[in-house]
């Protein structure tokens, strides 16, 4: 945030719910006039006032606005767009960032993140609508708030909600069983870390009749300054969950959780005497992994009259394949989308919609999960209930998380995961990086195609056997060469498919000034298939990203 056309600030908002609202007009009249918008806001540094400059912006134009009166989780723009029928919706968030930042995330009518061509289409709408369009009234005036334009949805929103997740319950309403899961489970410690979530999150548990979790007091209410973490990310170690640690040890929990500031996403670990700690920290494919196969073990003991290939889940592109691995044992249908939830989101309707799939779960490795009975963009409030009551299930009969986990490998295969960054403070540091990787081909500029690309044979004395690169539409592993996943000239995102069933994808974040890396070997053996990933991880700093030829740097210890 700051002032300048480069950053987040009260004029810049102005102009993007102006280009916003110009588009919607032209390309969704009918939509607009008849469901208006929805807006929401987390706890950050101006999220309040940027809320505010939206509503204020579409009320007017004589567009009705359903502006929550209060700090949101993202998950419940999602679902207001969905449950009002509104033609978009806006969260004001950054997420997980720094406290620094913020940030304007836009949903479309069909209550997912905006894709082609919707995207650009509103990028243009806003260069077209750069000056005011004349006085707004003050943020907080009586004149805005008691518009009759303006209606305040959380009441409708979270009853539709709360009613969704409910049907998500698995366990017997009561007996023997749910007495001895939620025996064995004890009550979890959770922090929102200075986040939103905890409201919601109390009423999920409570209407998956869940113990009521402790809160980290010191991270539970929403804090701008977010005071006790460098990063509010529960992705990057063990210095953001210390509180949250230090918490379950000192009140003997099993099982803690963690959701990100806007509750979009969810960590989870369990005690474990023999891990670092004293906890064994769940990456987000390890939750996918878990939470795929209690979906997935309770959709078919509820419905086994709907055939497994009428049945579909989703990952991202850069995530573990460890559902397409289920799905060739289980019969259902497994799809892999490029990177982001707007993507899993749009994809998930389109087979839901058009193809009369049945959605049960999509998730990515960066802690993002969805439920298919609730809405069409992650949630870490629906995903936090539904594990809690996951875990209460296996520690009920005799297993921790881990063992379930593994018995899971042994089902499906090994997958041995990696995954890690690299900071590249400045585009062009990434763009030098990509432009290497394709043999000094710059992709995306005049005359560059895809067959110039030249790329390397082996990565760590491992041949490489097909290449996709999404910034040429390049795919070596298609009959006719050509990636299957929409690619966009210049894309920052390249995969190996290597000998011994690996797979490396490095790819420049949209969101961070990261360049990234994920690696994945299946086999059946664990301890070759971990031996080969070890090998593998270790070229990529030199040998790929060219570390200290392009100016690049490790990020600090966790």
């Amino acid at each position: 945030m700051g002032p300048g056309t480069s950053r987040m600030n009260a004029v810049v908002v102005r102009q993007t719910a102006q280009g916003l609202c110009r588009y919607l007009q032209q390309a969704a009249p009918e939509h607009l006039g008849r469901g208006g918008i929805v807006v929401g806001y987390d706890g950050r540094h101006g999220s309040h006032e940027f809320a505010h400059i939206t509503a204020a912006v579409f009320a007017s134009q004589g567009v009705r606005v359903a502006l929550f009166r209060r700090l949101v989780p993202t998950p419940f723009v999602a679902a207001g767009v969905a449950e009002l029928g509104a033609a978009a919706g806006v969260m004001v968030t950054a997420s997980h960032n720094p406290k620094e930042y913020n940030g304007y995330k836009v949903y479309w009518g069909n209550g997912c993140q905006i894709i082609p061509p919707h995207d650009a289409g509103i990028a243009a709408a806003i260069e077209a609508n750069l000056e005011p369009w004349g006085p707004l009234p003050g943020l907080d005036s009586p004149e805005l708030l008691s518009s009759p334009l303006l209606s305040d949805p959380w009441d409708r929103v979270s009853a539709a909600y709360f009613a969704r997740l409910e049907h998500m319950r698995y366990l017997p309403a009561e007996g023997p069983q749910r007495a001895a899961a939620l025996a064995a489970l004890g009550t979890p410690v959770y922090t929102p870390l200075h986040g939103v979530g905890k409201e919601a999150l109390l009423r999920a548990f409570q209407v998956l009749g869940l113990p009521a979790p402790y809160v980290v007091p010191e991270q539970a209410e929403p804090d701008p300054e977010f005071p006790t973490v460098v990063f509010p990310n529960p992705e990057e170690g063990k210095g953001t969950w210390s509180m949250t640690f230090q918490a379950g040890a000192a009140r003997g929990a099993r099982l803690v959780l963690a959701n990100d500031p806007d509750a979009d996403r969810l960590c989870v670990a369990e005690a474990a005497a023999g891990a670092p700690g004293g906890w064994r920290v769940f990456s987000g494919n390890e939750i996918g992994a878990l939470l795929a196969h209690w979906v997935w073990s309770n959709f078919r003991a509820r419905h086994p009259e709907v055939p497994p290939s009428r049945c579909v889940m989703l990952a991202s592109a850069v995530s573990s394949k460890l559902l397409g691995s289920m799905a060739a044992k289980e019969g259902f249908k497994f799809v892999e989308t490029l990177t982001g939830f707007k993507w899993l989101g749009s994809t998930a309707l389109h087979l839901e919609r058009n193809e009369g799939y049945k959605v049960l779960f999509a998730f990515e490795e960066a802690i993002g999960f969805m439920l298919g009975d609730m809405y069409r963009d992650k949630d870490g409030i629906s995903a936090a209930g539904v594990f809690t009551e996951l875990a209460a299930h296996t520690y009920g009969s005799g297993r921790s998380l881990d063992e379930l986990l593994h018995e899971l490998y042994g089902l499906y295969g090994a997958h041995e995961y990696r995954s890690g960054y690299f900071i590249a403070d400045r585009p062009e540091k990434s763009r030098a990086v990509f432009r290497e990787l394709r043999g000094g081909v710059e992709a995306g500029a005049s005359g560059a195609s895809a067959e110039a690309c030249r790329y390397a044979p082996s990565v760590a004395g491992v041949q490489v056997l097909h290449v996709r690169d999404l910034g040429t539409g390049l795919d070596t592993s298609t009959p006719d060469r050509t990636a299957l996943l929409p690619w966009f000239p210049g894309d920052m995102m390249v995969t190996y498919a290597l000998e011994g069933g690996a797979t490396l994808t490095l790819r420049a974040s949209g969101t961070e000034p990261k360049l990234k890396y994920y690696l994945e070997v299946k086999g059946a053996d664990a301890a070759a298939a971990a031996a080969l990933a070890d090998r593998l991880v270790g070229a990529i700093p030199e040998e790929l990203v060219g570390l200290s030829r392009h100016g690049l740097s490790r990020p600090p210890p966790s």
